[in-house]
Order: structure tokens, then C-alpha cells, then sequence
């Protein structure tokens, strides 16, 4: 009769923890889907652009291009291609 008691338990237990392990493993993968989902979404807004929102800080009031003629500075430093 306490063989029989003892076989019993040690079978309940075997199955509770097989049970245990499956749903803790189901929640554990369900929590982990959720979280990464979240850091997708995360990463999408971060990356999404905005359209406009552009602010300008500083316009510049000489704003004409100038042609090659009108820079000033600079040196022309002659050299020959060297063939490897």
C-alpha cells in the first residue's frame, strides 16, 4: 500500500512538472514576443522621418554663389601621376 502511495506521487509530480515546464515556456515565449515586438516598434518610430519639421537656425545675408574667378585663396600645386 505505500509503494503504491509513493509510485502515485512520484507520477502525479512527473506530470505536474511537465505541465509547469509547458506553460511556463508558453508565457515565457508569449512575454519574449512581446518585448521584441515592442523594440521593432521602437526602432520604426526612431528611424521613421519626419516630414516638415525643418527649422532654420541661421540664413546667411550674402547669399550669392560665386564664380571661380571671385575666390580668393588658395594655391594651384602642380603634379605628375606616378604609374605603379
Amino acid at each position: 500500500m505505500i509503494l503504491k502511495l509513493i509510485i502515485f506521487f512520484i507520477a502525479v509530480g512527473w506530470v505536474m512538472s511537465a505541465l509547469v515546464r509547458y506553460f511556463l515556456r508558453s508565457k515565457l515565449k508569449k512575454f519574449v514576443d512581446q518585448v521584441n515586438e515592442a523594440q521593432k516598434e521602437q526602432y520604426r518610430q526612431q528611424r521613421k522621418p519626419s516630414h516638415g519639421d525643418i527649422n532654420v537656425d541661421y540664413i546667411p545675408k550674402n547669399n550669392t554663389k560665386k564664380s571661380p574667378d571671385q575666390i580668393s585663396g588658395g594655391e594651384y600645386v602642380d603634379y605628375e601621376e606616378v604609374k605603379d
